[in-house]
């Protein structure tokens, strides 16, 4: 059966929720990023685009060519809520809705004739409820797979769809340049221009051993997206449990034992939470955001028994943090999140040493936990976690 995958791109999505929550902005160029000296342009609007403004930019050199600008701080966290309600809008149309990223959505129209017509018209109806529920506009690509699909919306305006008929995946891609291909960068394009290769249709006419010779592994997978083969299915959106704690520095730190002495309290607080509610999370994702809006995350495993106490929580924390944080930039946030939880059960240690450890862990920890169940949080607290002059 030939599928039928919509793809929807919202521009400047952050930017453009921005503008719906304060409607005076729409005319000015805006730009959001965080305060300071080094702070980085994390997204515009379309006016600050024509502009010449772009991500990544530095935002005082943007505030030298465009003395209008305005800027906002990011609120990630709205942003993500307002990712989900989209997704659960588009859920009104197939229960396969897959948003990659904010603002970027595809949906699998297979099989849904009967409901909402032949795929343009129900690529349609989509955007046009997107439009009118949530004053977003769209560009829309619809095609056989969700590689085809995409490309076809980037070549649309906002409002319009793109619809590449089923075997004309190689015709529609074929006089495009190689950057419009997903995950084709500079550094890609750059190669691919030493050898004369411009355009798609170029580089799907190679032969599969000169690109493994260029790129090793990654040859068969670029070759696969110019020639248009993508058979990934469209992954519906799940909504995890996580629990969030995020701390915002008082300053901007760079000084290592206040940072470290900062996360030590996390953990503590991360710790009485987990005891509290007896959950256990199987892995943890530590964000850190520096004064100049770059933003950097690290994913590990968590084991049963670290999150029973708070020192061993700590440790793991650290050892990401350490291997994380390489920059020498102030610090302006620390967010830890944790997701799959489940009812503590931890197995019995193999070596009897090792049980001994871990029994005065709990024991000492469960002592703190009473004491400042009695006379309150801040009644006792490890050295760790204070720094004279903090």
């Amino acid at each position: 059966m030939v599928r039928d995958i919509a793809h929807l791109e919202i521009p400047d999505f952050y930017a453009t929720l921005e503008e719906l929550r304060k409607p005076e902005l729409r005319k000015a160029p805006l730009a959001l990023s965080e305060w300071g000296s080094r702070a980085v342009i994390q997204g515009v609007n379309g006016v600050a685009r024509a502009e010449g403004l772009r991500e990544g930019m530095p935002l005082g050199q943007a505030r030298r060519l465009c003395r209008r600008l305005a800027a906002l701080p990011p609120d990630f966290r709205f942003y993500r809520e307002q990712h989900r309600q989209v997704i659960d809008e588009l859920s009104r149309f197939s229960p396969l809705v897959e948003g990659p990223l904010p603002g970027r959505y595809f949906v699998d129209l297979s099989g849904t004739r009967r409901l909402w017509g032949p795929g343009t018209d129900a690529a349609c109806r989509v955007e046009r409820h997107l439009t009118d529920r949530r004053a977003l506009e769209a560009r829309v690509g619809l095609g056989s797979n969700k590689l085809v699909s995409q490309v076809a919306a980037s070549c649309m305006p906002p409002g319009d769809l793109g619809f590449v008929f089923p075997g004309g995946e190689s015709s529609f891609l074929s006089p495009l340049p190689v950057t419009a291909l997903p995950g084709v960068g500079i550094k890609t394009s750059s190669k691919l221009s030493d050898f004369n290769i411009q355009q798609v249709g170029q580089l799907a006419a190679l032969p599969g051993e000169a690109l493994a010779g260029v790129f090793g592994k990654a040859g068969s997978r670029l070759l696969r997206l110019a020639r248009g083969v993508d058979p990934s299915p469209v992954v519906p959106f799940q909504n995890v449990p996580r629990l969030t704690f995020s701390r915002q520095l008082d300053r901007d730190e760079i000084d290592r034992e206040r940072l470290e002495a900062e996360l030590f309290l996390q953990a503590e607080e991360v710790g009485w939470v987990l005891r509290t509610h007896n959950r256990t999370p199987a892995r943890f994702i530590l964000e850190v955001r520096y004064a100049d809006g770059v933003t950097v995350q690290s994913r590990q495993p968590l084991s049963p028994i670290t999150t029973h106490v708070d020192t061993r929580l700590f440790l793991a924390f650290l050892q990401a943090y350490r291997k994380l944080v390489q920059r020498r930039v102030a610090i302006r946030r620390m967010v830890v999140e944790l997701t799959d939880f489940s009812m503590p059960l931890r197995q019995m240690s193999l070596f009897p040493w090792e049980e001994a450890s871990s029994r005065d862990d709990l024991r000492l920890q469960d002592a703190l936990d009473r004491i400042r169940l009695r006379f309150g949080r801040q009644s006792i607290s490890w050295g760790r976690g204070m720094v004279s002059g903090f």
